[in-house]
């Protein structure tokens, strides 16, 4: 049974914090796009990457959201598995 079950706990948290840095790259991007739009020089323009920037803002933060959501349970993940391999090694030591 015990070779049924194969985690590696260091990739697991590892993702957990690579999501959380991705999602904290696109929080960040927001001045970004309002920077680029006001650098255009050219009215059409501007006003196409402020539109672009805006449809982009509310699907950047759904995958903002999603990231949040799948760094948290990553972290989850590994914090019960942790805790059960450690109880289960506490629990062959004791006897």
């Amino acid at each position: 049974m015990a070779d049924m079950v194969r985690l590696d706990l260091g990739d697991i948290a590892a993702t957990a914090e690579r999501a959380a840095r991705i999602r904290s790259t696109f929080d960040r991007s927001d001045d970004t796009s309002r920077r680029a739009a006001d650098a255009c020089g050219h009215d059409e323009l501007a006003h196409t990457v402020r539109r672009f920037a805006s449809t982009w803002d509310d699907r950047r933060r759904g995958m903002s959201e999603s990231l949040a959501a799948l760094a948290g349970v990553l972290d989850d993940i590994h914090d019960a598995f942790t805790q059960v391999d450690r109880d289960l090694g506490s629990s062959i030591g004791a006897r």
